[in-house]
Parts: C-alpha cells; sequence; structure tokens
C-alpha cells in the first residue's frame, strides 16, 4: 500500500478506497472512483518488461487496433522503492463476450503490422520454464528432473525448427482469458510476453485448447479461416505444441502448495507429458 500511495501522488491520482483486484506475478489495483488500474511490479529486475507492455498497448493503439488503454496523461512507468508502477484505463465490461473467433481478428490485424518502435526481446519460451525448476518446491525430485530434461530436449530441437510463416512482433500469451469487453469491443491485453519471434506461437493457445479444453472443432474452424493460417497442419505443430505444454505446466509448478486441486492437475499436466498424450483433457487455471 505505501508504494500504491506514493505512486499515485506522482501520478496526481488519489488513491483512497482503492481495492486489490489480484496479487501474483504483479499486485493489481482498481482506483474505482477514477477508473483506473495499477499494476505494482514485484521488482526493479521487471522494469524492461512493463516499459515493453506499455510500448506495445501504446503502438497497438496508435495503429486502430482494439487494445487495453494506457493512461495518457502520466509519464510512466514510474519506480517507487524498486517496483515499477504502470497505470491502465479500465475496461468498462460493455461489448460482446469475448471469443476465439475475436482474437483471430486481433492477431491478424496485430501480426500485419510492419513496424514496431518497441524494443522487443528474441522469442525465447524455454527460458522462464528454465527458472521456475530452481524455485519450485512441494514438486517431487523425479518429476522436476523430468521437466528439465524435457526443456533440455526441446531447446535444442528447437534451434533447427523451420517456421512457415513470416517473424515478427507477436502477443507471446495470445488466448481468450487475454481479451475483454470495452466500450462496445473486444480488446487485447496482457503484453509481457511479447516479442519478436514466431506467428505461430500465437496460434497455438487455440489449437491447444481443442484437445485440452473442450473448444469446439466448429469454433476452431472459424477462427483458422479468419486468420488464414491453420497451425495444427504445419510440420513444426507437433514440437512447438510441447514447448507451450512445458512452459504451461511448469506456471502451474510454480503453485502446487496453494492446494490439492492445483496439485492433482500439474500430476496430470506430468502425466501427460510423460506420455505424450495429447488427448488428455486439462483444466483451467
Amino acid at each position: 500500500m505505501p508504494v500504491l500511495r506514493t505512486a499515485c501522488r506522482e501520478a496526481g491520482l488519489a488513491c483512497d478506497g482503492a481495492d486489490l483486484v489480484r496479487l501474483g506475478e504483479n499486485a493489481i489495483w482498481h482506483l474505482r472512483s477514477q477508473s483506473v488500474i495499477v499494476r505494482i511490479a514485484r521488482s526493479v529486475e521487471h522494469l524492461k518488461r512493463v516499459e515493453k507492455e506499455l510500448c506495445v498497448a501504446q503502438w497497438l493503439s496508435d495503429a486502430g487496433i482494439p487494445t487495453v488503454r494506457v493512461l495518457d496523461h502520466v509519464r510512466q512507468p514510474i519506480v517507487i522503492d524498486d517496483h515499477p508502477v504502470s497505470f491502465w484505463r479500465e475496461t468498462d465490461g460493455d461489448g460482446p463476450v469475448p471469443s476465439a473467433v475475436d482474437l483471430a481478428y486481433l492477431l491478424k490485424q496485430f501480426h500485419a503490422l510492419r513496424y514496431c518502435p518497441c524494443r522487443l526481446p528474441d522469442f525465447d519460451p524455454l527460458q522462464t520454464a528454465e527458472a521456475r525448476f530452481a524455485a519450485a518446491t512441494g514438486v517431487e525430485r523425479r518429476d522436476r528432473e523430468f521437466l528439465a530434461d524435457l526443456c533440455a530436449k526441446l531447446s535444442e530441437e528447437l534451434t533447427s525448427l523451420e517456421f512457415a510463416l513470416p517473424l515478427g512482433p507477436i502477443h507471446g500469451d495470445a488466448h481468450v482469458a487475454n481479451l475483454l469487453p470495452d466500450r462496445g469491443q473486444v480488446v487485447l491485453l496482457d503484453f509481457e510476453s511479447s516479442a519478436s519471434g514466431p506467428r505461430e506461437w500465437d496460434l497455438l493457445p487455440t489449437a491447444i485448447a481443442v484437445d485440452r479444453y473442450g473448444l469446439s472443432e466448429d469454433i476452431y474452424r472459424t477462427f483458422v479461416d479468419v486468420y488464414g493460417f491453420d497451425v495444427r497442419e504445419w510440420a513444426g505443430y507437433q514440437l512447438l505444441r510441447k514447448v507451450r505444454e512445458l512452459t504451461m505446466t511448469t506456471w502451474l509448478m510454480q503453485n502446487v502448495n496453494e492446494n490439492s486441486d492445483i496439485a492433482a492437475e500439474f500430476n496430470r499436466r506430468i502425466d501427460s507429458l510423460r506420455n505424450e498424450d495429447f488427448k488428455n483433457a486439462w483444466n483451467r487455471f
């Protein structure tokens, strides 16, 4: 709360009655009286990522792509006690329920942009997964070793993978949960994972959702028709899918001590990866 108060004072905002929305990778606060969302990152080590998020959101907005809006009258990010702080316009919830088809339209516009003014890192999906192994607690040694070995194997195979689509700016974590209704339309948000890399990566979550989360084949076919490319028909799909599902599993691994449901889901995913079972249904978290 002291970081929030100081950051709001520097931004010229009142934080009385602020509500804590979520505490995770960021502390997210809602300034209800001003329709502003404040995101406080864990440490200054995340400063470049926060700068990237702000830049990508502004770039997309300037290009006419519906996106969550940066609070434009505040110079940001602001760093308070080694915590980068960013300010965003609250989405009002007015609009259609976001769908995979909305995601396809937004990704098609995103990937069509030619020049990105933002400093984007090179695509390296396994870097974060590797960092999670040392910090993992409550995970059996055999599971941790299996994931680490799989990570090393996939990292080597990824170096020789040939992509079908042009490389360029990508969202990095493109799924329907990163869409929100706002002012009569669906907007894109969460640019923490944005990078310069293969567009196929942004198409994977929707393809995987058919087998893992029960997305209907008809909806997926519409997604493909709108975007214009079926990533499942690409020769590198299975390899990149393994990479994506490994990152999804290591993300969950960080939270296995929270409750028995998360622990059970982590075990389900580990079994799927061990057995290369691509049809076993997963639960969303």
